[in-house]
């Protein structure tokens, strides 16, 4: 298992990039070449709150990662609120109309119930529980399924750490490091911890994501220059982190 430790977003995704450059192994998917770790990998956020990525080079946009995240937590799972943002997005429904694996409906609907209030009220009247995991993946509705849009991430386990924040555990099949994990994860699901801590009373703790697969596409990283980006701080260079410098602040949800 690769623990890749890092204060956030911003500071992740070059350390990865520079050490799949070296530990990259190439494979076929269903999507094209990936370079993947050969080992599972863990990303430890230690200030999940810092979710904006600064990288010029990956042009992340945070509106729509914002909106996005505020979709999930509405428990929506229809295509055309989030296409009015990015309308590509309409080419991940199989019908158009909905999203099979919406994570914020697999919170709030999918189980013909909301796991949210549920989780908040345990965590809310138990600080010492350890039995908050919050599905995503439906072996009725997901296993053996082909179409194009299932769950990657598949459960969000909550527990309130020794300094008495709540830390947040995700666990992922499948993570396209440069559009998944560093993209998209890091700004909902932080926004889930985020709206899970504030509801209980406690402060956001640690967010980790366990990745079984992580990777990222061949065709990405020959058009991007976000090679570039793998100057690790491991070769004497520094991470240009507007957190750090004290430029951005992140602003509450």
């Amino acid at each position: 298992m690769k623990v890749i430790k890092t204060r956030n977003v911003q500071q992740a995704l070059p350390e990865a990039l520079y050490q799949l450059s070296f530990e990259g192994v190439r494979r076929d998917s269903r999507n094209g070449p990936v370079f993947m770790f050969p080992e599972p990998v863990t990303t430890v956020y230690l200030r999940p709150a810092e979710r904006v990525l600064f990288w010029a080079e990956r042009d992340a946009n945070p509106f729509f990662h914002l909106m996005e995240s505020l979709w999930m937590l509405g428990g929506r799972n229809d295509v055309e609120y989030v296409a009015r943002f990015v309308e590509r997005m309409r080419s991940y429904s199989d019908d158009g109309v909905t999203f099979h694996g919406a994570y914020g409906f697999r919170w709030r609907q999918h189980f013909f119930e909301d796991q949210l209030p549920k989780i908040i009220a345990a965590l809310k009247a138990n600080r010492d529980d350890r039995r908050q995991v919050l599905s995503m993946w439906d072996t009725d509705a997901d296993l053996g399924r082909q179409g194009k849009d299932l769950p990657c991430n598949l459960q969000a386990i909550f527990q309130i750490a020794c300094d008495g924040r709540l830390d947040m555990t995700v666990t992922n099949r499948s993570n396209d490091l440069i559009w998944g994990a560093y993209g998209a994860n890091a700004v909902h699901f932080s926004y889930l911890h985020e709206y899970v801590a504030r509801s209980v009373g406690v402060e956001q703790g640690i967010y980790r994501q366990v990745s079984a697969n992580f990777h990222a596409y061949e065709d990405v990283l020959k058009v991007a220059p976000l090679a570039d980006l793998a100057a690790n701080p491991m070769t004497g260079k520094e991470t240009p982190d507007p957190y750090a410098a004290g430029i951005a602040e992140p602003f509450p949800l």
